[in-house]
């Protein structure tokens, strides 16, 4: 007799029993089930069925599928061990033995698959039926779907819920492993072979054997807590659905597998009432339904009166929902009661233990869920999360860098390790518009802080967070003693708010309005320092307007020169138009100069420098510059000597001299950045002078054809930002910096991360103008990832804005990318007007650093209308390509003088694809030939990429014979433009020839 399930089957007596009663079965079906047996686990399609059941009979289909019917039906709850294969036929995958007559047990023959009952559901779920829903859609339209939560969250309950809700409606084949016990790719494989029986070697099942049968013979697999070994269930996973399109794999963990097929359902915790609403409310909260059911179902009397419902619902707010934690505490219920537990609640790593037994060891503690997770994270991660246990509430980005990140953690790895916590579920990222916030849930929270204290480090936080705390207040909250701009202190302990009431009195119909300037000069520069500009520039406006009306001599003139100051350097992160800070910084310059106090001066040079710098109008920036170098040649502190060379150095990279702008800013940052070196106090800058210069060359690498260069030196000066002064130094160098040459260098994901950080920062600091700016590079960014991005529609008001603002530093590219949309759209008389104004712009205020690219993209649109215009506009069309010609040829010989070597790259790149497209192969072989030495050809980034791109067609469609020029073939800018360059500038040492 052959056991199939519960039936006997004599093949040789035609006979199936089943618990010793004969069960009738047609001729056909019997045939039918001997068939497949005899295949010995192997998928028979329907012909070789037909020929062997109905040989040499010309039968329909439909017959075979009947008598199929009427097997499954003999077997009935077991009718899945005949399994249909779509496309494929049929397979019978049951175990069974053969015994003989006298009852002597015969050798076992594993045939296929014995699939193991998904584990009982042991309770109901509660308080996820929308979940459930999800998630049965999740799994109706895609193969591969992860439950993705922190621990405890509920992700193996929904899983299993779920399956057994789709394995009784489907009846379709399912399992379900666990792999808490794998640590290796060998390891899921052998899990995966024990739970199904199947029969291989050891050898064997690391081989792609088990996962062709695998995939054949299952409808659901469940594979349950994968983030320990996240990259070999990945590809398993991916190997599985590959071999079987309908196969649904359903996945829990605690990250994501981060492969094409998968969606993602989040699993959040359960529904928390606030406080203050009614027991009828509380109750209908998932939390507390789940926290009352389980305590009653231990002690059947408990939590029926309203103050226990209260008890219970504050209980559940302060597990903040989580399932796990909350069936803990209510396990409890029965020995202390719901008081006894709320009252506890504060050592819940002790209280909430003793999970059933037949638990994972993880779930039978919070504890042990915490441990699991932390065992995971690496040697860096492990730091920053115990550290991140020391805030009680939420916190920023900067509270992370000032409190838990140690001095010689750079920015870049404080991002990653906050994304790595927050991508394994221990960690919350909350988001309030374009503001992030971290925070830990309270049982997170408790596990980070008994971290710490195991390892010592309380003391050390306490300390940094006092110091953090410290500076906030300031900002928020007390004036300290001894805020001092250059010698001049206020002794007074004001807290901010008492500090703006006594300001508004002062201003007051009755108040003393000397007094109040005088209280001004220190406020606004403490809004100033605690980056609340748009209030420093209020306060200041109003204080200076009253200044303006009193009497010469009733107020200090050092009073004065802050607000002035203050005022004027608040402007440009404020949002106002910057122009008006040249006459503020020109104010304080002479009051200074007055008094005769060098501090001053050398504080308003800067401001008048940067000012300029801002509205591009690098003429102007050069003579600052040559005056604070003049300045401080002789005087001390030598910091100030430094920063006079390295703001020169800067004017010059704008003015164009690249080479001359490199060497001087080396220079300076090996003073600077030199062991023992005093960093250069922030305060009257605004930005960190380092990072300044870092970022600068930065720039100058990319432009001199350094791609590679040029991001390690973002990534250099990323690290250089420092905690205690992040703003406004990181929103410049994320805006002018790194997001513009991560994009240059075609780093699309790096940009993409920068331009978060950078709308975060100045979403919370309130910085007007930057926030134009990175909108402008949100456009860049989407057009250059090929996404779907109206240009015009959003660039035109975001750069309308800045311009309107007076804003003008480094916008260029944002005009270009204008013009092309302008003439993508065939506005080419909106494109040219734009680029000309541009241009003029550039050339009246000496702006030659991204003069090359504003001619390239004149010339682009020149050749662009040429394209357009069609065979009836011979003659417009011939003087369009001239004109096109003539500006890259222009654009390409300013670049060359310049030493911009990418920017002569691009002009060249579209003048060489003309070349391309009317056939003159040999004179585009030429045009980009002198670019092998220039340029490392392997970078990715997406002007190189072209140029191989170019290079490529341009072999294959180059004449074996073409005749190839030996000189370059484009002018030399014209003598007339050089001389008008000269004169601009004098008799400058700064200009090389």
């Amino acid at each position: 007799m052959i056991q199939i399930g519960s039936l006997q089957v004599s093949f040789d007596q035609r006979n199936i029993q089943q618990n010793g009663r004969s069960l009738r079965v047609g001729t056909r079906a019997f045939d039918i089930l001997e068939v497949l047996y005899r295949a010995n686990g192997a998928i028979l399609s329907k012909d070789e069925i037909m020929e062997a059941v109905w040989p040499d009979q010309i039968v329909e289909e439909n017959r075979l599928q009947v008598h199929i019917v009427a097997l499954r039906k003999l077997l009935g709850a077991e009718r899945d061990l005949i399994k249909t294969v779509p496309g494929r036929g049929y397979l019978l995958i049951a175990g069974h033995a053969q015994t003989t007559d006298a009852g002597e047990a015969g050798p076992q023959t594993v045939t296929a698959l014995q699939l193991p009952a998904l584990p009982p559901l042991v309770s109901p779920l509660i308080g996820r039926a929308a979940e459930i829903e999800r998630l049965r859609d999740h799994l109706e339209q895609g193969q591969v779907t992860t439950i993705v939560g922190a621990g405890g969250v509920g992700k193996t309950a929904l899983a299993l819920h779920v399956a057994n809700e789709v394995h009784c409606r489907s009846g379709g084949a399912k399992c379900f492993v666990e792999l808490a016990m794998a640590s290796s790719s060998e390891d899921v494989s052998d899990i995966l072979a024990d739970a199904l029986k199947f029969p291989m070697d050891g050898r064997q099942r690391r081989t792609d054997t088990l996962y062709d049968v695998f995939a054949e013979s299952i409808g659901l697999l469940v594979l349950d807590n994968a983030e320990h070994v996240i990259e070999v269930v990945a590809r398993l996973v991916e190997a599985l659905v590959a071999r079987n399109s309908s196969m649904r794999v359903l996945v829990t963990s605690r990250e994501t597998l981060h492969i094409r097929t998968e969606s993602v359902l989040r699993l959040e915790p359960l529904a928390v009432p606030k406080t203050g609403l009614t027991t009828q409310e509380m109750l209908a909260h998932s939390a507390v339904e789940l926290f009352l059911c389980r305590a009653r179902s231990l002690a059947m009397d408990c939590a029926s009166d309203e103050k226990s419902i209260i008890l219970a619902a504050d209980i559940c707010r302060r597990l903040d929902g989580l399932p796990l934690a909350i069936e803990l505490a209510a396990a409890r219920v029965a020995t202390l009661g719901v008081e006894g537990v709320a009252s506890r609640l504060d050592l819940q790593l002790d209280l909430l233990t003793g999970g059933p037994r037949s638990a994972l060891p993880r779930h039978q503690t919070l504890r042990a869920t915490f441990e699991w997770s932390y065992a995971l994270l690496d040697a860096p991660s492990r730091i920053l999360f115990r550290r991140l246990g020391y805030f009680t509430d939420t916190f920023t980005f900067d509270a992370v860098c000032a409190v838990a990140a140690d001095p010689g953690v750079s920015i870049a790895v404080v991002v990653s390790t906050l994304g790595e916590l927050a991508t394994k579920s221990l960690l919350n990222v909350e988001f309030h518009g374009p503001i992030a916030t971290y925070r830990l849930t309270k049982s997170t929270r408790a596990y980070a802080m008994e971290k710490l204290r195991d390892e010592g480090e309380v003391h050390v936080l306490a300390s940094r967070h006092i110091r953090y705390m410290n500076k906030r207040i300031e900002a928020n909250g007390l004036i300290h003693a001894e805020v001092s701009w250059h010698g001049t202190d206020l002794k007074a302990r004001l807290s901010l708010d008492e500090a703006r009431a006594e300001y508004d009195r002062a201003f007051s119909e009755n108040g003393d309005p000397a007094q109040g300037i005088a209280l001004a000069g220190v406020l606004v520069g403490t809004l100033h320092d605690a980056s609340l500009f748009r209030e420093c520039c209020e306060r200041a406006r109003r204080a200076l307007d009253v200044l303006d009306t009193l009497p010469t001599g009733s107020v200090d003139v050092v009073y004065e020169m802050r607000l002035c100051a203050a005022y004027a350097s608040a402007l440009v992160y404020a949002g106002e138009h910057v122009e008006t800070a040249i006459s503020f910084w020109q104010r304080v310059l002479r009051l200074a100069q007055a008094r005769r106090d060098d501090a001053f001066v050398t504080r308003a040079l800067w401001g008048l420098w940067n000012t300029a710098l801002l509205i591009a109008d690098i003429r102007a920036s050069i003579c600052y510059a040559t005056r604070m170098q003049q300045a401080t040649e002789h005087g001390d502190p030598r910091g100030e000597r430094l920063l006079a060379g390295a703001m020169l150095g800067i004017s010059l990279h704008c003015f164009g001299e690249h080479e001359q702008a490199r060497e001087r800013l080396e220079v300076a940052v090996a003073a600077l950045d030199e062991p023992g070196s005093e960093p250069l106090p922030r305060g009257a800058r605004g930005v960190d002078p380092l990072t300044f210069c870092k970022g600068t060359l930065a720039r100058l690498a990319w432009l001199q054809g350094k791609p590679a260069h040029a991001l390690q030196l973002v990534q250099s000066s990323l690290n250089l930002a420092r905690r205690d002064t992040l703003e406004p130094s990181l929103s410049h160098l994320l805006a002018a910096v790194a997001v513009p040459i991560a994009l240059q260098c075609g780093d699309l994901l790096a940009a993409s991360r920068y331009l978060a950080l950078l709308r975060s920062q100045v979403a919370t600091h309130h910085f007007a103008a930057w926030e134009d700016y990175a909108e402008c590079l949100s456009i860049q960014i989407d057009l250059q990832s090929d996404a779907e991005a109206p240009a015009l529609e959003r660039l035109e008001p975001a750069l309308q804005r800045l311009v309107t603002r007076g804003f003008r530093r480094v916008i260029a590219p944002f005009i270009v990318l204008s013009a092309e949309a302008f003439a993508n759209a065939h506005r080419f008389a909106e494109a040219r007007a734009r680029l000309d104004d541009a241009i003029k712009r550039s050339e009246t205020h000496s702006e030659y650093y991204f003069l090359p690219e504003l001619l390239r993209a004149r010339g682009w649109v020149e050749l662009q209308h040429a394209r357009a215009l069609d065979g009836s506009a011979h003659e417009e069309r011939m003087h369009c390509e001239l004109q096109g010609r003539h500006f890259l040829n222009t654009a390409m010989a300013l670049a060359s003088e310049h030493g911009a070597v990418m920017w002569k790259l691009r002009a060249a790149l579209d003048l060489a694809t003309y070349h391309i497209e009317r056939d003159e192969v040999a004179q585009a072989v030429v045009l980009l030939a002198q670019f092998d030495a220039l340029i490392d050809l392997s970078s990715p980034a997406p002007d190189i990429k072209r140029l191989g791109q170019l290079r490529q067609r341009l072999s294959a469609a180059a004449a074996p014979n073409a005749r190839v020029s030996a000189t370059p073939w484009y002018p030399c800018l014209p003598d007339q433009a050089r001389v008008r360059r000269r004169v601009s500038l004098g008799n400058s040492p700064y200009w090389r020839w």
